[in-house]
């Protein structure tokens, strides 16, 4: 009876989300069981932190992402609901910027470094660690004013075109930056464009991005706590001036670390 009824209940009716390009979808649902699928991805419902019989689905959107209509299903034992998310464009800010003439055209001898840097930390976004690390809302790294907002299109010396993954705080050297939740440290490095650099797993296919240190405090294979200091704030790599840049991946997906708290810490409200 309960299979039928809710059969019955889906052929009516399916539940429309919409978010944009380069945000998280967080998906509450009923229970923690099933998997949700969209766009032929699997994601396996994840049990809610403040009560486990609860579930909810990330559904991080690229940030080229065109917008679109996705349909798709959450499938339990006990049968599918239907769900449809609308991808809508946001309407990200402009920058141009002036960096290190070498931060926009590497030296030749320089350039096997980068392709390995950014090879080692694609494995790390790729890799799905299963364990949940978090247990509380995640908070910003360091309490200070934003500099550059996640998703601006950026224009380097003229020439260089991208998007900003992250979000810059500003931050005089030194200052304590800070774990945004619990977690084992999985990179923790000088690199070529981010400078010191330290990456976060948090489990569940979630990771903190810190760029920029001038001394690091920690070491790969660490667990930290929230609020831990992991390093100082610095002026390394491809910069304009000292600052933090905080970014968050889910799923291997660059995504607006600010929109995620505010979608993940949802949980924690009662």
């Amino acid at each position: 009876m309960k299979i039928l009824f809710l059969l019955f209940f889906t052929a009516y009716f399916a539940l429309a989300y919409e978010v944009g390009n380069g945000k998280v979808l967080l998906l509450p649902l009923g229970s923690a069981k099933g998997v949700v699928t969209l766009n032929e991805v699997n994601r396996t419902v994840l049990p809610q932190p403040l009560n486990p019989e609860l579930g909810f689905v990330l559904l991080p959107i690229d940030y080229y992402a065109l917008p679109s209509l996705i349909q798709g299903q959450w499938s339990t034992n006990d049968g599918n609901l239907s769900l449809s998310v609308e991808i809508l464009r946001v309407p990200y800010p402009t920058e141009v910027l002036v960096v290190e003439s070498s931060k926009v055209t590497p030296p030749p001898e320089t350039l096997e470094r980068i392709a390995t840097e950014k090879a080692e930390a694609e494995k790390i976004y790729a890799t799905y660690n299963p364990i949940r690390y978090w247990d509380k809302p995640f908070i910003r790294p360091i309490e200070s004013i934003t500099t550059s907002e996640y998703g601006s299109a950026r224009t380097y010396n003229g020439v260089l075109k991208s998007y900003h993954g992250g979000v810059d705080f500003r931050a005089k050297t030194p200052l304590p930056i800070l774990a945004s939740n619990d977690g084992v440290v999985v990179l923790a490095k000088d690199r070529y464009y981010s400078g010191g650099t330290v990456i976060v797993d948090h489990g569940e296919g979630i990771y903190t991005c810190y760029f920029h240190f001038s001394q690091l405090d920690v070491k790969v294979g660490d667990k930290v706590t929230q609020g831990q200091s992991i390093g100082l704030s610095g002026a390394t790599g491809r910069i304009t001036g000292p600052h933090l840049h905080f970014g968050v991946m889910v799923y291997g997906v660059q995504s607006d670390p600010i929109n995620f708290m505010e979608q993940i810490n949802s949980l924690f409200k009662r």
